[in-house]
């Protein structure tokens, strides 16, 4: 409520409450937090990746059970071969090839070799997909680069795009890493989140 004062010229004046005083602004900073803290901290099951089994795998438990098969349950890290499925949206590394590029053209820097990691994506969900190249990175023992490099012996690379619902891409990522260090293939979808990812082990 704002406040009556009596200047020293004999004026009244209306003081009024500081904005940071008033109700509204408190009501809005409680909800700002809340939608924040939700975005960024919050996760649920469609948060994290699953597992989804082989046609061979689903076959044996269709004639077991009798029933439609399901993506397993939750899996934090997957192997070459494997399918990942994130929200709808399935990841498979198909396969890992080692290469020093062509030498007279390009070659990667000393002691390391261009990892080339062939990946396939598919959109199972109901909505369309962006997809991009540096939503990935090479993790080389902890260090964690982007797939930026361009090799004369290498082409179908993977490049930026949208998928509609029932469509999938399949493109190489290349990177330079030490190949006889731990190496991963790691999924960042949202810079934002922590939670939001996909980790496959190249080695």
């Amino acid at each position: 409520m704002s406040k009556k004062i009596v200047g020293d010229d004999g004026k009244t004046y209306v003081q009024k409450k500081p904005f940071y005083k008033r109700v509204w602004f408190w009501i809005l900073a409680i909800i700002v937090i809340a939608v924040i803290g939700s975005a960024m901290g919050g996760s649920n099951e469609g948060d994290t990746a699953k597992k989804v089994n082989s046609s061979s795998d689903a076959a044996k438990k269709v004639s077991n059970s009798g029933s439609k098969t399901e993506p397993s349950a939750k899996q934090t890290t997957f192997k070459v071969g494997e399918t990942a499925e994130y929200k709808g949206v399935q990841f498979k590394v198909n396969k890992v090839d080692y290469t020093n590029g062509d030498g007279d053209i390009d070659s990667p820097d000393s002691g390391k070799q261009y990892v080339v990691v062939n990946i396939t994506i598919t959109n199972n969900s109901d909505d369309k997909i962006d997809y991009n190249p540096f939503d990935y990175k090479l993790d080389d023992n902890g260090n964690q680069t982007d797939f930026d490099s361009t090799v004369s012996t290498v082409d179908s690379e993977l490049n930026s795009g949208t998928l509609a619902k029932g469509a999938s891409v399949t493109g190489n990522l290349v990177g330079e890493a030490t190949t006889s260090d731990k190496l991963k293939l790691i999924y960042q979808g949202n810079m934002f989140s922590d939670a939001e990812h996909v980790v496959f082990e190249l080695n």
